[in-house]
């Protein structure tokens, strides 16, 4: 899906980045500020061909610290997506804590990652929650010289994440809006 989760994608650019200087050194104000609506068509939702219609809310601080690889991202999303008469919702909310442990930008370098709050709920009315991914995830992600993903290394995961390395939200999104698989 394009858009699904927000936080690799803001990973991806502050991978990239080198540290922002603040004013504040990285406390008080953020360094950045994004709130946004956002509707779009998702063509082949979760690899089904299926055609979802999505509409994303989100708001999202960053904070760069002065003079350091570090990064810190809090975020809240929530997404709907209908399928003819079905809408069901996803939400998630957090902070992202992005740390470079080895190498340098440009060239291939290693992030130590924290995550923490609710990487992805899925919510159906009247149904309850469907999928719940949530907690403290900790890992290594690493990229080569041209900033292309490497590999990813989970260190700790307290509270369950099974969204982060499995297909158990599209599985319950696809069952959930009733699209054809067969």
């Amino acid at each position: 899906m394009r858009r699904f989760i927000i936080i690799p994608a803001v990973l991806a650019v502050l991978a990239v980045l080198p540290a922002a200087a603040s004013a504040q050194g990285g406390h008080g104000a953020p360094d950045f500020q994004d709130r946004f609506t956002d509707e779009f068509g998702e063509e082949d939702f979760c690899g089904t061909g299926a055609s979802v219609e999505v509409v994303e809310n989100t708001v999202a601080n960053g904070w760069g610290l002065e003079g350091e690889d570090f990064f810190i991202l809090t975020f809240r999303t929530r997404l709907s997506f209908t399928y003819g008469d079905t809408t069901i919702y996803a939400q998630n909310a957090g902070r992202v804590d992005v740390q470079r442990v080895e190498g340098e930008f440009p060239g291939p370098r290693t992030d130590l990652v924290v995550e923490t709050g609710i990487r992805a709920a899925l919510r159906v009315p009247g149904q309850g929650t469907l999928t719940l991914d949530h907690g403290l995830l900790s890992y290594l992600v690493s990229f080569d010289e041209n900033g292309d993903f490497v590999s990813v290394e989970v260190l700790k995961d307290a509270g369950g994440h099974p969204a982060f390395d499995s297909d158990v939200f599209c599985d319950a999104a696809i069952e959930a809006l009733g699209i054809p698989t067969a």
